[in-house]
């Protein structure tokens, strides 16, 4: 016997990880430009927007977290 998977099971971890990656990509754009556009609200004086960015930031950063710290 080999411990070799079978096709199936490769191509779904495959998929998996494409998955994965996508969503890993996405959280840490959304964090940095959630950043960056709140760090230009605050600059600008827009309060309101400076916090809904930063609130956008920091659950964007806090899943990433959550996901890639998850034992």
């Amino acid at each position: 016997m080999t411990d070799t998977p079978a096709p199936e099971v490769d191509r779904t971890a495959r998929r998996t990880n494409w998955v994965v990656g996508l969503a890993t990509v996405g959280s840490s754009v959304t964090g940095v430009v959630g950043l960056f556009l709140g760090l230009l609200s605050v600059l600008s004086g827009e309060w309101q927007a400076a916090g809904l960015c930063l609130v956008a930031a920091g659950v964007a950063f806090g899943a990433l977290a959550n996901a890639t710290l998850r034992r």
